[in-house]
């Protein structure tokens, strides 16, 4: 099947390396707004076709694969289902639900397949903690925590004034939301909003001027909290899910899992059950850290995998990377939780 990128950015290139490694596909053509950016794409990858219009890519390929700004993606995608096309799309899908109300409903008549790169979820470590949640190690998932503390330093979305994703409801953090969406609900199901809440400090940048944001999330018997920060030069980009039995932590820049189940016991307590934790951690990193190089070198990455996702079940091999119930969940919430930054931005609390 012939693929076309749509988009010849930053993000980009990790999707044309991630088709470069799916048989039975092949990138035939790029197209951008800016032909430069369309020239260089197609000369590192080898890609025989720079089309002229969105017309003409979509006249020649069987899959649309869209790397541009969210705010472009609606007119885009509905062309794609006009046109009977299969889309990969990068996230966020829409920036107002009304525009994803319109592609669902296409969508609904269409033969068009559409893959959102929620791409976290493949991450290998990601995976080994959805594994041991699914064997019952920590027990019942009760709360959901998740870290995406950064800053101006480390973050090339807060640097300056004209980043694209500063216009989006909520700041840069919109950007970034439906990851922290898609996790919790691969995890723990569908939760609904319970609060946000914000700070607004003299040095807020301005692509994030909701510059502490902590978002509560309920289901049931499980609680889930997001919080950014653009003050940390940590940089964490941490997932926990505690339970009833022990718990799971994910680093996400390193691509590491660890579990804690060390029960209570005077002797343990007495011993440090950080440091009992910490001993089994390092024998397992003994066998991980070697697996994470070899799959950086061989460029096995999280895009990769969705994507090779998609072409699997394209062919009639597998289920949907991204089920359809799962991207509604993260637009309809990114959508309230991105508009609710903004009112409590021009509220008095804000002041």
């Amino acid at each position: 099947m012939k693929v076309g990128i749509v988009g010849c950015g930053l993000i980009s290139a990790a999707h044309l390396k991630a088709w470069a490694r799916v048989d039975g596909f092949r990138c035939a053509a790029v197209f951008d707004l800016g032909r430069e950016l369309a020239e260089k794409r197609a000369r590192e990858f080898g890609v025989p076709t720079i089309a002229d219009s969105l017309e003409a890519l979509l006249a020649g390929c069987d899959v649309v694969d869209v790397c541009t700004p969210p705010q472009t993606h609606a007119r885009i995608a509905e062309q794609a289902v006009a046109a009977g096309r299969h889309i990969v799309m990068e996230k966020p899908v829409v920036t107002d639900v009304r525009d994803w109300d319109r592609i669902t409903a296409l969508l609904a008549g269409s033969p068009s397949k559409l893959a959102v790169i929620h791409n976290l979820k493949f991450l290998p470590s990601v995976q080994q903690a959805k594994q041991w949640v699914d064997e019952g190690r920590i027990g019942r998932i009760l709360r959901v925590q998740r870290e995406f503390m950064t800053s101006p330093s480390s973050d090339r979305m807060l640097v300056g004034d004209n980043h694209w994703s500063h216009s989006l409801p909520g700041g840069r953090w919109f950007e970034t939301l439906p990851h922290e969406l898609y996790l919790t609900h691969y995890f723990a199901g569908p939760h609904e909003l319970a609060d946000v809440t914000i700070a607004r400090t003299a040095d807020a940048p301005s692509g994030a001027p909701a510059d502490e944001v902590v978002i509560s999330l309920k289901n049931g018997g499980c609680l889930a909290t997001i919080h950014f920060s653009a003050h940390c030069e940590q940089n964490r980009r941490v997932f926990t899910l505690h339970g009833t039995e022990g718990s799971i932590t994910v680093d996400i820049l390193s691509d590491f899992a660890s579990l804690s189940t060390v029960g209570d016991a005077k002797w343990k307590r007495a011993v440090g059950r950080g440091l009992l934790d910490a001993g089994r951690t390092l024998l397992r990193a003994a066998a991980d850290r070697p697996r994470y190089a070899v799959q950086h070198l061989r460029g096995d990455s999280p895009h990769s995998r969705i994507i090779l996702g998609l072409a699997r079940h394209l062919r009639g091999e597998g289920p949907h990377p991204t089920p359809i119930e799962e991207v509604d969940y993260v637009v309809r919430h990114c959508e309230i939780i991105g508009r609710a930054i903004d009112r409590k931005l021009s509220g008095p609390a804000a002041a």
